[in-house]
């Protein structure tokens, strides 16, 4: 059974995200400060091994995934609240959860994917769930999807379903969003649908769009995405298994 934080963690109820700059999207000094906080996993080296060919679509679409943590401390925008009995997952990570009641939540996905995976246990019964909160592009997806894969399988779960948050690229669209950014997220919706069918059991993915502007903002449930104890999934507030 994976247990990462304490019972009491669980019920705390409120969190904040990672840190936010307020700078425009393609800002370095930005993209510094966004992990300038108490997450020592991520740093800005990270970022700096996403770059592709020079261009900076992969900064940003980093940014704007986790742009709020500033808005947050500054009031601008609502605190997020932990669900009781769920364990939140940040950009650019992953986890598992194989015992009940525990749930897995994820929010401010924005330019972001969120995927989760929910099973049966193949031996001794139970139920097992896994969410991914992905932050790179179809030409840099292999660490982020190796690790969530390699959660998936360790949990020994048959009957997988797979479900995708992904950014709505029609409309309601964050300033600084250009042609080449809906591209270059267009084919990475489609690089992670074709990997989330080879590792789950039914081919049929259930994939729901957030509004990417609101989900910065904070408005209503858009760019939250969740898996209850029960594998019940819900994308922006909505159930969707």
């Amino acid at each position: 059974m994976h247990f990462a934080v304490s019972f009491t963690t669980l019920l705390a109820g409120v969190t904040l995200l990672s840190t936010v700059a307020s700078t425009p999207i393609n800002s370095k000094l930005g993209r510094r400060a966004l992990f300038d906080d108490d997450d020592d996993d991520i740093d800005d080296d990270d970022l700096e091994d996403l770059e592709i060919d020079g261009d900076d679509d992969v900064e940003s679409l980093s940014d704007l995934c986790t742009q709020s943590s500033d808005k947050l401390k500054r009031h601008l925008v609502a605190r997020a609240t932990l669900p009781a009995l769920h364990m939140e997952v940040k950009p650019g990570k992953s986890d598992y959860q194989d015992a009940a009641p525990l749930g897995l939540w994820t929010d401010f996905l924005v330019s972001c994917t969120g995927v989760v995976v929910i099973g049966t246990k193949s031996e001794g019964g139970g139920s097992g769930r896994a969410l991914a909160h992905i932050m790179g592009t179809k030409a840099n997806l292999g660490d982020e999807w190796d690790d969530f894969k390699g959660k998936v399988e360790k949990m020994k779960i048959s009957n997988k379903k797979g479900f995708m948050s992904s950014p709505l690229l029609d409309d309601n669209l964050p300033e600084g969003w250009n042609d080449e950014l809906s591209k270059v997220s267009k084919d990475t919706q489609t690089a992670i649908k074709e990997k989330l069918a080879e590792l789950v059991d039914n081919p049929t993915i259930v994939q729901r769009f957030h509004r990417m502007k609101d989900s910065s903002e904070r408005k209503g449930a858009n760019g939250v995405m969740s898996v209850n104890g029960q594998n019940v999934v819900y994308i922006d507030g909505e159930q969707v298994s």
